[in-house]
């Protein structure tokens, strides 16, 4: 099982969508990160089974959110590069890949 790494943006991306649904309803923001860690721990079972949408960047949904998580994986260790919500700025987690 391959360990999983946060790119630091990603990291900040998936705690400010946390902070936000919570603020809309108390207990939202800890349902996003549970679902956001099962998102997570499907990608570390099957890493190869989503579909890739650039050259090694696959995807992967939250589940009831929109929200998905866009990552790499590489030999030793799974690199999330984006916390990403669904209808916003496409592909801007690019130039993200460049500094890994």
């Amino acid at each position: 099982m391959k360990p999983v790494r946060f790119h630091p943006k990603a990291a900040e991306e998936l705690e400010a969508a946390a902070s936000y649904y919570e603020g809309k309803r108390l207990g939202l923001g800890a349902l996003f990160t549970a679902e956001a860690k099962k998102t997570k721990d499907r990608i570390v079972e099957l890493p190869t089974a989503a579909r890739e949408v650039r050259e090694s960047i696959r995807h992967r949904s939250i589940h009831r959110f929109p929200y998905v998580l866009y990552y790499s994986a590489e030999e030793g260790e799974i690199l999330v590069v984006a916390v990403a919500h669904k209808r916003r700025r496409p592909e801007y987690w690019a130039e993200r890949l460049k500094a890994t």
